[in-house]
């Protein structure tokens, strides 16, 4: 019984708290940075797309690295090699894509491949 009681009282609590971590979600800033990369592969289980980009002005070097594409129209026109370009959201720890136009370009003319380690030695 006592337990029944404590858990009636804990409740409204963590909805609380739960509330209070999803305004804080959403009143971060929503930052957009224009993304230039190729498309290495994709994640049908998290609609993810690995891409190969450029470095974006003002957040990162280039790199190869997995984002979320929640538009599901858009996740279903990407195919590995596709040049694409679209934007980068950023809202507190959350990062995805969207607004992704395909470019008519061979990868390597999209984002050429940082050159070979032994070269970047001499």
């Amino acid at each position: 019984m006592a337990n029944s009681k404590t858990a009636v009282l804990l409740l409204p609590l963590l909805l609380a708290a739960c509330a209070r971590n999803q305004e804080t979600k959403s009143s971060a800033p929503l930052n957009k940075y224009p993304i230039h990369g190729v498309i290495v592969r994709l994640s049908d289980q998290d609609k993810t797309a690995t891409i190969h980009h450029k470095d974006i002005d003002g957040f990162m070097k280039s790199m190869t690295m997995s984002y979320p594409v929640k538009d599901p129209q858009e996740f279903g026109a990407l195919q590995p090699g596709n040049c694409i370009e679209g934007t980068l959201f950023q809202q507190g720890d959350d990062l995805w894509m969207g607004d992704i136009k395909h470019l008519d370009l061979t990868p390597e003319q999209c984002v050429p491949p940082p050159p070979p380690e032994a070269d970047q030695k001499k």
